[in-house]
């Protein structure tokens, strides 16, 4: 098989939450393309430095077409590359319109996993995003937006369903969001936002829907923030004696 270009997952931002695979093909790129407004620049450092004989590109002013005729160059030239996405590749990464253009083009591609900010903003927060007769079921989403996302109506819908809500890309529709789920769910739902994760500047703040926008507002976060809506997340901060099948006697 000739050379060909990975989307590698390269998690939240923390250097050393990059995963083993991801850095063994990192190692044998010579070419590195990075999303410069998302990721960590201790993560790009770090890579800079331990890699100075690949070529790094940074995606965040290019276009898709760009950096399609970047990848594709460097794979014709029996070069292989790295096509980092911060998180993991399955969540809001905008792979697959990249996907489609490497298709066409004849290019071989392939997926690697990586730490979900999602996952990591469980850990921050100390708890299990599922627990028994509490919240059997994650659901991530986003508000709809310039971009798309789910309405007023399918958010509505999925509040409905007892389960812990992760909310991506949403912090600049934080009044929205808070009003359209207190239509759903009581005011004193436990929410978290975790600002950056991992990041050095990262910010965890807790509260209840009803004070949702207003601690956006008071914590100046208005985007790169996760928002968790749940009653699991009572777990950060008190023990409800819930007992899994798993252990049981």
């Amino acid at each position: 098989m000739g050379p060909k270009v990975y989307f590698i997952g390269m998690g939240p931002g923390d250097p050393e939450l990059l995963t083993l695979k991801a850095w063994k093909i990192l190692k044998n790129s010579q070419v590195i393309l990075y999303p410069g407004s998302l990721a960590n620049p201790e993560m790009i450092d770090f890579l800079k430095r331990e890699l100075p004989f690949s070529e790094f590109y940074d995606s965040a002013s290019l276009k898709l077409e760009e950096i399609l005729e970047i990848i594709e160059k460097a794979v014709l030239d029996g070069k292989q590359v790295a096509r980092l996405v911060s998180g993991d590749p399955s969540f809001y990464s905008a792979i697959q319109e990249q996907i489609e253009g490497l298709r066409e083009r004849k290019v071989e591609y392939e997926i690697i996993p990586g730490i979900s900010s999602a996952t990591a903003g469980a850990s921050k927060l100390g708890i299990e995003l599922t627990y028994p007769e509490v919240s059997h079921t994650v659901i991530f989403t986003r508000f709809s937006g310039k971009t798309g996302g789910a309405t007023p109506e399918e958010i509505k819908s999925l509040a409905l369903k007892k389960a812990t809500l992760v909310f991506f890309l949403s912090a600049f529709y934080a009044k929205d969001l808070e009003n359209t789920l207190l239509e759903i769910l009581p005011s004193d739902t436990p929410v978290a936002i975790l600002y950056r994760i991992t990041h050095k500047e990262e910010k965890i703040v807790k509260g209840t829907l009803k004070e949702l926008s207003e601690l956006m507002k008071k914590e100046n976060i208005k985007k790169t923030a996760l928002i968790y809506v749940g009653e699991v997340l009572k777990l950060s901060f008190q023990s409800l004696g819930k007992r899994s099948k798993l252990y049981g006697s």
